[in-house]
């Protein structure tokens, strides 16, 4: 009668999550982070209201499990990567600052020089060094107020602060640690000439270990400001889509998975590194030393739609919007590619009056699913995959799907579980306390709702 609770650490909402031992999600609650923005560009979160929403929507899910938290066997969790930390004196550790922050901007040609390092792209997975990369905005602090970082001493990713906050370790995941843009992801080190490039010495990086780690009971203190048994473990989870993928079984060699949400991620499992991959892919470690994964992400995802919605009066529901998609006459309407750093409107530049919500969105979802058929490409060497799985909200949405599957001419899988990240992070919880093979696990727990052909 194990039960197990993960922490969704996502970008636009936090989701706490129970599952039992066959992976039946049992209850499931939502925060929205507390973002502040002091000055424009920047996104930061206070570190006591991020704990704060967490042990509050903890509570909630006890409230909801009766005597089924006390078969709680272990916590673990599915985090955005480059939202950081920093520790130290004076006030340091008081905030997150989210990897949308936009500080490290007006240095981007200077930091795009990182990846001319020697054997950068072999070693770290990267293709690019990117101004969102937590380390480009440790760069930045230091050259424009360097006496505001002066006495940091450590680094932080976000699911590391919650992981130290549970255990007192310090200890970072190593897909999170491999979107950094500074570690090498076979040998799971920290490239020193990197990081000093970087000008981040002497902050002290975080110790890298896998996904599916477990680093033991939970430290007294934290268990009961969370109000969680004390004799709960804690696994080390690992990057969102990352987890998306091992929720939906996406775990054999070759197979592909799908995340539409604040961005769009394509994810790949692999058996090794491949060393001449696409311009756009990353790769990254994954939950042991025989796989790794291969990722594309695209800024033209669910934050289209979001931001459509939220420009309406109404502000309607998303299945109401998704209902008129599937009604919407076919129309010409193009929506154009959203370029990050530029204002989100431009893409909407063809809408014109007479375009209904319907049109509207169902373009949306058509410029989404032709981005997806490009970093599909890239992952695949342009050949088509025999499905696709797919994770992250769109997933709920049959009408998306469909249109998917038909811009890309493959099937596409819908999964039972509505929320496949955070399964995913219970499922690494299990097998980091059981040591039961994930493929073992996925066959157990991962369940289909239903495939979509295209037509």
């Amino acid at each position: 009668m194990a039960r197990y609770l993960t922490f969704d650490l996502g970008t636009t909402l936090y989701k706490v999550a129970l599952f039992d031992d066959r992976g039946q999600l049992l209850a499931l609650e939502r925060a929205r982070p507390p973002i502040n923005e002091p000055y424009p560009g920047e996104m930061e979160v206070r570190s006591g209201d991020f704990f704060h929403e967490l042990s509050d929507a903890t509570r909630r899910i006890k409230a909801k499990a009766g005597d089924d938290w006390n078969n709680l066997r272990a916590v673990s969790f599915a985090t955005q990567a480059n939202s950081f930390m920093l520790l130290g004196d004076q006030g340091f550790g008081t905030r997150l600052i989210l990897w949308p922050d936009q500080r490290a901007f007006s240095f981007a040609e200077e930091l795009a020089t990182i990846a001319a390092l020697p054997d950068f792209r072999a070693t770290t997975g990267m293709p690019r060094f990117s101004p969102q990369l937590a380390l480009a905005k440790i760069f930045s602090m230091r050259r424009e107020d360097p006496a505001s970082i002066e006495l940091a001493t450590r680094l932080l990713f976000i699911s590391d602060l919650l992981t130290a906050e549970l255990t007192t370790q310090f200890r970072a995941e190593a897909g999170v640690a491999g979107l950094s843009g500074a570690l090498d992801v076979r040998a799971l080190r920290w490239r020193p000439d990197v990081l000093e490039r970087l000008e981040v010495p002497p902050i002290e990086m975080p110790i890298v270990v896998r996904a599916g780690t477990s680093l033991g009971p939970l430290y007294d203190i934290a268990a009961q400001y969370f109000d969680l048994p004390r004799d709960c473990q804690f696994v080390v989870g690992c990057l969102d889509q990352y987890a998306g993928a091992i929720g939906t079984g996406t775990i054999t060699p070759g197979a592909i998975c799908e995340t539409t949400g604040t961005v769009l991620a394509a994810v790949r499992c692999v058996d090794q590194l491949h060393d001449n991959p696409a311009p756009n892919v990353f790769q990254g470690p994954a939950w042991d030393e025989k796989h790794f994964w291969q990722m594309s992400f695209s800024s033209n995802s669910a934050n289209l739609l979001e931001w459509y919605r939220n420009s309406l009066a109404d502000k309607p529901a998303y299945d109401e919007l998704s209902r008129l998609a599937g009604e919407a006459r076919d129309s010409e309407l193009v929506i154009e590619p959203f370029e990050a750093g530029k204002p989100i409107e431009q893409c909407f530049r063809n809408v014109r009056q007479e375009h209904t919500r319907g049109e509207i969105v169902h373009a949306i979802m058509q410029r989404v699913a032709q981005s997806l058929k490009d970093q599909v490409a890239d992952l695949s060497g342009g050949s088509v995959p025999a499905e696709i799985r797919s994770a992250g909200g769109a997933a709920r949405s049959d009408v998306w799907l469909q249109i998917k599957a038909n811009t890309l001419g493959t099937k596409f899988v819908a999964m039972e579980c509505e929320e496949p990240t955070s399964l995913g992070g219970a499922m690494l919880a299990h097998h980091g306390v059981t040591g039961e093979p994930l493929e073992s696990i996925a066959q157990r727990w991962v369940r289909v709702r239903k495939t979509f052909e295209p037509q």
